[in-house]
């Protein structure tokens, strides 16, 4: 329940967790041929997917363990505050679903107060790409038929 308090901030946000413990998800098959979430295509084709906000957390998210390898603690209200998406807490505010939403596409993992992040996100899914706008289905049509060749030649691939 969200209770008044002095200063800038009308409200004090109360989440499921009021600290996350970030660390690195290592998937050696995703941080060969993975996108960085800060990638051009994350910022084109998963963002329809994921959503503006869970995209954005999965930025800083990447960003956070790059500078910090091991992990970080990571305090759900300042980084409500800090994304913009809002400081109602609960399961239901915006800074919750984002965190979900990263968990049920498969970029986190989420165990209590422990999170884990994949460094890096997959190419989507052709049932994902089905779900894209025409023109984007089209433009990740076009962007996939440049990788083929690239991913095929890779050492160790199949052509």
């Amino acid at each position: 329940m969200s209770t008044q308090v002095e200063g800038p901030q009308r409200h004090k946000a109360t989440f499921p967790e009021e600290q996350l413990h970030v660390r690195l998800w290592h998937d050696p098959v995703l941080e060969d041929l993975g996108h960085d979430p800060r990638s051009p295509y994350v910022e084109r084709f998963w963002v329809s997917i994921l959503g503006p906000s869970a995209t954005l957390l999965l930025r800083r998210l990447a960003l956070g363990l790059e500078l910090e390898p091991n992990g970080f603690a990571l305090e759900c209200a300042a980084w409500a505050q800090e994304l913009g998406i809002g400081m109602r807490g609960g399961k239901s505010g915006p800074f919750w679903r984002a965190v979900d939403r990263t968990c049920r596409f498969g970029a986190a993992q989420r165990s209590g107060a422990n999170l884990a992040v994949r460094p890096k996100l997959p190419p989507l899914t052709m049932h994902q790409v089905a779900r894209l706008p025409k023109h984007l289905q089209a433009s990740h049509q076009a962007w996939l038929a440049k990788q083929l060749p690239r991913i095929s030649s890779k050492p160790g691939r199949v052509a």
